[in-house]
């Protein structure tokens, strides 16, 4: 029984190590000057922006919750 129980907690422990971090697929994306570009990934709950040099921005991101702007 005691086996039981650690698999149980280990699973508890990794879905809590997971839980603060979201990926996104990018949802719309602008022009700025200086050949820069800004990059939204957004969903009900999360917006998230990047500004990158890139001439097109990542399809998707991995994003702490923490770090959450909307």
């Amino acid at each position: 029984m005691k086996g039981h129980i650690f698999v149980m907690c280990g699973l508890l422990t990794t879905f809590a190590a997971e839980a603060g971090r979201i990926t996104m697929s990018n949802s719309d994306e602008q022009e700025l000057q200086g050949e820069k570009r800004l990059c939204f990934y957004e969903n009900s709950i999360y917006l998230f922006t990047l500004v990158t040099r890139s001439q097109s921005c990542p399809h998707t991101m991995t994003f702490n919750t923490a770090e959450n702007e909307k």
